[in-house]
C-alpha cells in the first residue's frame, strides 16, 4: 500500500472517521490482531520444539534491536519533502512528545509500588503502545490523505522517548546509558537519517533501498517470535492472567487513550492530530516491552502474558475508541 503525501487543503472538511460498525475496519482490526497471534505462535512452537534455544533468543533480541528496527524506522521517512506539510509536522510532533511524556509519567505513578522484577514492564506497557505494525495499517486504511505520513511522525517522538525513557525503567541504576550513548542508539540515529533525508528529499539506490526495506520488514516478526518464546515458559491456564494483568491491560487499552484524548482537547488540538494520536493509543502493548525485558531482566514471562492479553482484548476495545472519535472528535 502506497502511503499518500498530501493532507487535505486547508478549509476543507476533516474527512469523516469511518464507525467502528463498517465491516472493512474491524475486518482489517481482525486481521493485524490475528496476524500477531500466528507470529506469536510460531514462536511459541519453535521454543516447545527447540528450534529456539535460551541463546537464540538472546541473539534475535539483539539483532532486531541493533539493525531491523532502526532500519525500519529509517525506511519510514522515504518520501518526498513538501514544505506545506512542515507546520502539520511540526504540530504533530510537538504533540506527540508531549502525549508519550505524560503516559510515561502516568506509567511510573501507577506502577511505583510493584514488585521491582515487574514493575518496569507494568510502567512500560501502560506507557507506550504497537504504534508500528498496529497503527500503520490502522491509520493508512482510516485516514488515507494523511495517516501514514503522521504516524512516522510520532514514531519520532515515540521512539526517542522509548529509547531514552523506556530503557531507562529497565536498566539497573547504575547501567543506565549516558547521554552520548544515548545518542549512538541506532534507532536514534536512525532517526535522525531518515529525517535528514526527508527534509532533503534524499533516496537511497533503489538496491540499498529494498534491502533495507526488507531488513526493517523483520521487525514485527521478529518481535513476536520473541514474545511467543517467552510465552513457552508458561502453563496454558497461566496465559489467562490475573488481576494485575487485566489491570495493566485496562490502563493501556482505556486509559492511555482517553488521557490522550482529554490533553488534545486541553491543547484545542486541530481534529486530525486528535484521531490519529487517540488510535495510536488505544493499540496493545508495545512489542519491546517483552524485547527489553529479555535484553535487560525480569519477569519475561510476565510482560509476554500481558502483551498477549492486550493484543487478544484489543479486537473489543479498538472499535468503541473508533466509535468515541466518530461521535466526540470533528
Amino acid at each position: 500500500m502506497e502511503p499518500s503525501h498530501q493532507l487535505r487543503p486547508e478549509g476543507r472538511r476533516t474527512p469523516a472517521l469511518p464507525q467502528d460498525k463498517d465491516p472493512a475496519v474491524n475486518h482489517l482490526i481482525l486481521n493485524q490482531v490475528l496476524t500477531l497471534f500466528l507470529l506469536m505462535a510460531a514462536g511459541l512452537g519453535a521454543r516447545r520444539a527447540r528450534c529456539l534455544p535460551e541463546a537464540a533468543v538472546k541473539g534475535l533480541t539483539d539483532l532486531l534491536l541493533a539493525f531491523c528496527l532502526p532500519m525500519l524506522v529509517f525506511t519510514s521517512f522515504l518520501r518526498p519533502f513538501s514544505p506545506e506539510l512542515m507546520a502539520k509536522a511540526a504540530a504533530m510532533l510537538g504533540c506527540s512528545f508531549l502525549v508519550c511524556a505524560m503516559l510515561t509519567g502516568v506509567g511510573i505513578l501507577l506502577y511505583r509500588k510493584a514488585a521491582p522484577e515487574r514493575r518496569p514492564g507494568l510502567q512500560f506497557i501502560t506507557a507506550y503502545s504497537n504504534s508500528g505494525f498496529l497503527g500503520i495499517p490502522l491509520l493508512a486504511a482510516l485516514f488515507p490523505e494523511y495517516g501514514v505520513f503522521y504516524g512516522a511522525i510520532f514514531g519520532i517522538a515515540f521512539n526517542s522517548i522509548v529509547f531514552t525513557a523506556g530503557v531507562m525503567l529497565f536498566a539497573p541504576r547504575g547501567a543506565r546509558p549516558g547521554l552520548a550513548r544515548v545518542a549512538l542508539n541506532p534507532v536514534i540515529l536512525g532517526t535522525v537519517a531518515g529525517l535528514l533525508c526527508f527534509l532533503g528529499s534524499l533516496r537511497p539506490p533503489e538496491a540499498v533501498t529494498s534491502a533495507l526495506v526488507l531488513m526493517g520488514g523483520m521487525t514485527t516478526p521478529l518481535s513476536m517470535l520473541i514474545i511467543g518464546a517467552m510465552l513457552a515458559e508458561a502453563k496454558p491456564r497461566d496465559l489467562l492472567g490475573g488481576r494485575l494483568e487485566y489491570g495493566v491491560c485496562a490502563a493501556r487499552l482505556l486509559l492511555a487513550p482517553l488521557l490522550t484524548l482529554a490533553l488534545c482537547a486541553l491543547l484545542r488540538a486541530d481534529p486530525v492530530l486528535t484521531r490519529v494520536l487517540v488510535l495510536l493509543e488505544a493499540l496493545p502493548a508495545a512489542a519491546l516491552a517483552a524485547v527489553f525485558t529479555e535484553k535487560y531482566g525480569g519477569d519475561r514471562a510476565f510482560v509476554s502474558r500481558c502483551t498477549f492479553l492486550t493484543t487478544a482484548l484489543s479486537l473489543a476495545t479498538l472499535p468503541v475508541m473508533l466509535e468515541l472519535l466518530a461521535r466526540f472528535v470533528r
